[in-house]
């Protein structure tokens, strides 16, 4: 058997040089040629199995490739270029192979957290007087956690759906009680009977003379309002006391004598608005003490900024021992 050669034909030559049948003349094949020559004829361009160069840019970089698939999908994946479900295709995947631009679309997810701020609800109550107000219920921000499906195309985000909501703290809003009671009027008191002196008998060349007590402040004139709007006023102006202080004020009084400047504590003796024991006492802020309201106020201002610092400390030690 002959192998890598091809057999010409059965004649042969003789001892002389003259051909003899039955001979075999055996010819070299030349093995790299031919297989040349079969790429060169797979890749031929005819019109059966014709080759398209095409570019693909993806990704921010420019490909050249060659392929004879019949569809742009086909060439792609021949190329090992995947192309995902919400990526951009400038050309139909089922259409002739030609270049191409292909925007990778992204979708992740993201949760951010979310500040659900508290409201002011108010709410009227005869409880309190007009005017005033007190909370009832404070009020605590919410705390939210949403959760998103964020598309990003060629880096930028292009699209956000909300996927999934969880309220971590629920909202509690602030509730304001306001006072609608309306105030009694408050009526002076009247003058005080001057009581009657008893004939002297010692017999004496001067007059007699009356003393009044010593009058340390003059307190602002009454004008007939609410004493409460007095009290505000001197609060402010004298001590720097704020709306928390006069709160406390106003229960302190309210508790005393209700605000009435003419309040008189039988047993005791105290009187006027801030239940002074005795009442003369409060002739230090003004000789019209039994009437003025103002001139009581001032004194009892000054009285608690004396013992007890500020109406709040005199609230509390009214609340422990039933006085202040």
């Amino acid at each position: 058997m002959i192998t890598g050669g091809v057999v010409a034909a059965n004649v042969g030559l003789g001892a002389d040089g003259s051909s003899a049948a039955g001979a075999a003349i055996v010819e070299p094949v030349d093995r790299d040629g031919a297989a040349a020559r079969s790429v060169a004829e797979r890749l031929s361009l005819d019109e059966d199995g014709a080759q398209t160069t095409y570019t693909v840019e993806v990704d921010g970089e420019t490909f050249t490739f060659t392929s004879a698939q019949d569809t742009l999908a086909a060439a792609l994946s021949d190329a090992g270029i995947q192309v995902g479900p919400d990526d951009e295709v400038s050309a139909p995947l089922n259409g002739p192979v030609t270049d191409v631009v292909i925007t990778r679309v992204n979708a992740d997810t993201v949760t951010e957290e979310e500040i659900d701020a508290h409201e002011t609800v108010e709410q009227e109550t005869d409880e309190l007087y007009e005017g005033e107000t007190r909370v009832q219920t404070e009020g605590v921000d919410g705390r939210v956690v949403n959760t998103y499906r964020v598309t990003s195309t060629g880096g930028e985000e292009t699209g956000r759906e909300l996927v999934a909501s969880v309220a971590v703290d629920e909202r509690v809003d602030e509730v304001v009680l306001v006072g609608t009671r309306e105030r009694e009027p408050v009526q002076a008191a009247p003058e005080p009977e001057e009581p009657e002196t008893a004939p002297s008998t010692e017999t004496t060349d001067e007059p007699a003379v009356t003393e009044e007590p010593e009058t340390t402040e003059t307190a602002p004139a009454y004008t007939g309002g609410d004493p409460r709007g007095i009290a505000q006023s001197m609060m402010q102006s004298q001590y720097g006391w704020g709306a928390d202080q006069f709160s406390c004020l106003n229960t302190l009084w309210n508790n005393e004598s209700g605000w009435n400047p003419s309040a008189s504590n039988p047993s005791s003796g105290a009187y006027g608005i801030p239940q002074a024991l005795p009442g003369s006492k409060m002739a230090a802020a003004g000789a019209d003490w039994r009437t003025n309201p103002a001139t009581q106020i001032s004194w009892g201002l000054s009285y608690i900024s004396g013992r007890y610092g500020t109406p709040c400390g005199a609230l509390s030690a009214q609340n422990a021992q039933g006085w202040y």
